[in-house]
């Protein structure tokens, strides 16, 4: 006999054997226990999640003659017939191949046709979406008034391509993602009942790559199946993945900001034969986990490793790592040098002042521009009022600006020389153990010292990165390596410089002038 895949064997037969859709099933149950069976029902939902097996077990359910609750049987000829897809009167239809009018128009002309031995007669339409917007057309009125015999249960990928005539003829069951724990849960189930020898930690691996999918899942078991053991050795071979030392050791060096061991890192797993594109999943799916753990949340499994990561990252580096990922892993597909793409993306990663979101680049066009205007724009004019003793000027000249000196530390505080060596000491500390903290921390202008408070001064355009030095944590890591350095205790404070207003009509004259030197002209 041919061998038969896993995924069809292990194909749900009834309500209780369908993991991860408990809602769904339990509404189902509850309509067939009723007899308040609809006539239209849309699956929808990612691929892998039951959508069609729920749509047979359905079908079976309400044309079972010895039907126990909600369960068919298993036993009548109704039964025997669905089970061996051998029944006339359940009719599944691929729209994918058979998406035109006339497909549709031999259904409608069909649909008439009483059953032949079981009550309903139950059309299943997978992947629905494909059908032509005449085959549409020709659906809707049978969809809308079928015979009283006839269940339509349509399924999809993508329901946001079915018309909106469609959508609201229909019960619309939304099938989810299953949890990894669950899919490893079945897992074990099959590999036990076929007599795999497993490692829970080959099963969590799986469940992790079918990515919310039970087909894709015990699709993957069967294929590591092939090499022996279910371990997670032969489950990195067969999906093309890299050893999860290696890749933890890779994601250390990223969050150290160590360029040179990160691509070494990177080297040894493309060298043992990862794929690229796996590569780049399991570090996005690292960087995500290591988000949720530093928000707080809790991660798929207690990782003590990933704590320390993620502690060392920090959260707005991980969101960052992660954009970078999924735009690099879009452009990989775009790309005959994969593993060129994959190098910049984990350079991308140790280079946060390199990152220039949208929001930065259109805030830099807008200077720019402000810029030209003030470039181009002619000296402007001022009248200063006439006094007694006071010749009239025609035009005033701007007084030039004196840079103003940093204030004299307090007796308590520390000098400032001193200080400026006990920071550039503090940036070489937190270079090592803090790379990210000290990418913004060294575009500070000045810093002082003003009795126990370390104030870090920044510029104008360096905003960004005094925002982040403003945040609890970067703070606390920073006083830390200057209360070491200081041998004293220190606190900090975060100071930007003041901006001159400026509009769109010119610089600020106030401030250059004096305001007691600007007299209004009103025009005729």
């Amino acid at each position: 006999m041919a061998y038969r895949a896993l995924y069809r064997t292990w194909r749900p037969a009834r309500f209780a054997d369908v993991v991860g859709q408990d809602s769904i099933t339990k509404v189902l149950s509850g309509e067939i226990e009723t007899g308040k069976i609809a006539h239209a029902y849309l699956f929808s939902g990612p691929r892998g999640t039951g959508k069609t097996s729920l749509a047979k077990i359905f079908a079976r359910a309400v044309n079972c003659r010895n039907r126990q609750g909600a369960e068919a049987c298993g036993e009548c000829d109704a039964c025997r017939a669905t089970v061996d897809e051998g029944s006339v009167d359940i009719v599944e239809i691929d729209a994918a191949s058979n998406n035109g009018v006339d497909n549709i128009r031999d259904i409608r002309d069909r649909v008439n046709l009483l059953p032949a031995f079981c009550k309903y007669k139950v059309y299943i339409i997978d992947e629905v979406h494909m059908l032509s917007k005449g085959a549409f057309n020709a659906l809707l009125k049978t969809l809308e008034e079928p015979p009283a015999h006839v269940i339509f249960i349509l399924a999809t990928t993508e329901p946001h391509k079915l018309p909106a005539t469609i959508l609201s003829r229909c019960q619309r069951f939304d099938f989810q993602r299953i949890s990894a724990s669950a899919i490893q849960g079945r897992l074990a189930e099959v590999a036990g009942a076929e007599g795999f020898t497993f490692e829970d930690g080959a099963l969590k691996a799986i469940a992790r790559a079918a990515e919310g999918g039970m087909r894709d899942a015990l699709s993957i078991l069967d294929q590591c199946a092939a090499f022996g053991d279910i371990t997670a050795a032969n489950v990195t071979a067969a999906l093309g993945s890299g050893d999860m030392r290696l890749l933890y050791a890779l994601a250390d060096h990223i969050a150290s900001y160590d360029e040179k061991n990160a691509l070494l890192s990177l080297r040894a797993l493309l060298d043992a034969g990862a794929d690229t594109r796996a590569l780049i999943k399991d570090l996005a799916d690292i960087f995500r986990r290591m988000m949720w753990l530093a928000a707080g949340a809790d991660a798929e499994e207690d990782d003590e490793m990933l704590k320390t990561l993620a502690e060392k990252y920090g959260k707005s580096s991980c969101i960052r790592a992660l954009n970078i990922l999924i735009q690099k892993e879009y452009e990989m597909r775009q790309n005959l040098r994969a593993d060129i793409v994959l190098e910049t993306a984990v350079m991308a990663l140790m280079a946060p002042e390199d990152d220039l979101t949208a929001g930065a680049l259109s805030r830099i066009e807008k200077l720019e521009a402000r810029l030209r205007t003030l470039e181009e724009r002619p000296a402007v004019a001022v009248s200063a009022p006439l006094t007694q003793n006071s010749a009239p000027i025609a035009t005033a000249k701007p007084k030039a600006r004196v840079a103003p000196k940093a204030a004299p530390s307090a007796a308590s505080g520390i000098p400032d020389k001193e200080a400026d060596m006990i920071w550039k000491k503090a940036l070489g500390v937190l270079k090592e153990s803090a790379g990210y903290i000290c990418t913004y921390a060294q575009q500070a202008e000045s810093v002082v010292c003003e009795g126990d408070k370390f104030e870090i001064k920044f510029g104008g355009d360096a905003d960004m990165a005094a925002d982040l030095l403003k945040s609890p944590k970067a703070q606390e890591t920073i006083a830390q390596v200057l209360t070491k350095e200081a041998g004293r205790p220190l606190s900090i404070k975060v100071i930007v410089a003041h901006k001159s207003t400026q509009t769109d009509e010119g610089p600020d004259i106030s401030e250059m002038f004096g305001v007691e030197n600007i007299e209004i002209i009103g025009r005729d």
